[in-house]
């Protein structure tokens, strides 16, 4: 299987043929919007994925990691890995540091490029990795950029960041067409590139996640002595700080000194993070490890609430996480950072502490309301858009491939530059309720909500329009 050069088989030569080039992680084991997307659209469509799962996941921020995976990348023999309708294959990549070595790698890294589409015979070429890859201006095939996080505004204001927001900038003005993961995202597309990008929202498979047999979830419960705890869970990948583990372990130990009944259950690679800063199931926490895709359901359902401590950075405001739609999709309430993509969401289950201190979240934790019963059915018609199948089918169409058309673009919002008298409830860029959409309308854009201090709860001050938010006149601010 070392030689990708071989005629393809007859049932692939009906199917439009694509050459998917994600953040290279491609294993079965890995829960990352590229996976799901792919996979779905392998059912109607031949695709080739660059897969460097190994040499791109496990890596920390040191100098030597970094080094070690730019030899690794460049190392990689061109070889096709698994065939199949969504066939695996590897070939060396280029990584540069600074505006000149950004381009002389983005032109070795074509090169390599325009060989596999040729090997594999495409015509089509999916992009989601900042870094890379730079399409010509003129090219002989189509390229899709699809963006996943806010990366340009995470990069810091240096000569290296700088050269990496404007290579950014440019992949994002050069492709044919650009989706977004979340509505912030659309925005993001609109700012750097002056062009609209497709609204195709991360998801869940959500009739999955919902006919999760209920004993599998209370074999979980019982396995690990959680029968009648209030069990909140924090499921995913905790392989980066910033993902908050120290932040929920931390006020979860504090919340708990006034509700013993709570338990915390960590799923998911790098989980035994949580023990620096406990002593394990004698406090409460529970850490699995990693699970199989096809069985994590059930660890959500096993869940009574969900967490999301990630740090508030542009990266994770924009962001769309996927386990607060997979909570989500379990009819599960969840407590998270105040993040701007689900406060502009307004998700009947989710709710916001204060803000990102481990007291924030000891309150918050130890607070019955922030886990209080919410409109379900209003849950599920909120949650329809938020479906892999559908995302699938956009993305589909997005490309020019059998699949749907996209609805139009989200209208871009502007920040809210209005105030309310009281210092408790003011209209800001953290949104709370949709109730509070209209009183930013006289003095800043109408999709832009009012903000609230206490937003861990569903209830918000009344807001009665025409610029008033709770009776008070909004004035201009700064």
């Amino acid at each position: 299987m070392n030689e990708p050069d071989r005629p393809a088989q007859p049932f692939e030569q009906a199917r439009p043929r694509v050459l998917w080039l994600g953040r290279m992680i491609f294993g079965r084991g890995y829960r990352v919007r590229e996976v799901e997307l792919a996979q779905r659209l392998a059912q109607h469509t031949q695709l080739f994925a660059l897969d460097r799962t190994q040499a791109m996941t496990g890596q920390r921020p040191s100098l030597g990691d970094k080094l070690r995976l730019r030899v690794d990348l460049l190392r990689a023999p061109f070889e096709l890995l698994e065939e199949g309708p969504l066939a695996r294959f590897s070939m060396p990549v280029a990584a540069g540091t600074g505006p000149l070595l950004n381009e002389l790698a983005a032109g070795w890294n074509e090169r390599r490029l325009r060989e596999a589409l040729r090997r594999f015979d495409c015509t089509q070429v999916y992009l989601s990795s900042p870094f890379f890859f730079m399409p010509p201006r003129e090219r002989a095939y189509r390229l899709h950029f699809d963006v996943i996080d806010n990366f340009h505004d995470q990069w810091p204001n240096t000569r290296v960041g700088r050269a990496r927001r404007e290579f950014h900038r440019e992949q994002l003005r050069r492709a044919d067409s650009v989706s977004a993961s979340s509505l912030q995202l659309c925005d993001y597309v609109q700012r750097l590139a002056d062009r609209p990008a497709v609204y195709i929202p991360n998801g869940a498979p959500l009739a999955e996640m919902r006919r999760v047999p209920r004993a599998e979830a209370e074999a979980i419960r019982e396995r690990y002595g959680l029968r009648d705890r209030f069990v909140i869970g924090f499921i995913g990948n905790h392989t980066m700080p910033f993902y908050g583990m120290e932040r929920l372990v931390r006020g979860f130990m504090q919340a708990r000194t006034k509700r013993p009944e709570l338990a915390l259950l960590v799923v998911g690679p790098d989980g035994d993070r949580a023990l620096r800063y406990c002593a394990g199931e004698a406090d409460g926490v529970f850490v699995t490890g990693p699970v199989p895709v096809e069985r994590v359901g059930a660890y959500f359902q096993a869940c009574d609430a969900g967490a999301h401590p990630y740090d508030p950075r542009p990266q994770t405001h924009d962001a769309m996480a996927l386990n607060v739609i997979e909570f989500s999709a379990c009819n599960k309430p969840v407590l998270s950072n105040p993040l701007t993509e689900f406060q502009r969401l307004a998700l009947p289950n989710v709710r916001f502490t204060d803000g990102a201190a481990i007291r924030d979240w000891a309150a918050a934790l130890a607070d019955p309301a922030s886990f209080a019963a919410f409109d379900e059915d209003a849950l599920q018609r909120a949650l329809q858009p938020f479906d892999w199948d559908r995302s699938a089918d956009l993305l589909a169409g997005a490309m020019g491939l059998p699949g749907s058309t996209p609805p139009p673009r989200p209208r871009p919002i502007r920040a809210c530059t209005a105030w309310c008298s009281s210092p408790a409830v003011r209209c800001r860029d953290i949104t709370a309720s949709r109730s509070c959409f209209r009183p930013c309308a006289a003095r800043c854009d109408p999709l832009r909500m009012c903000g609230w201090k206490n937003a861990r709860t569903s209830a918000a001050p009344s807001c009665l329009g025409s610029g008033t938010c709770a009776g008070r006149s909004a004035r201009p601010g700064g």
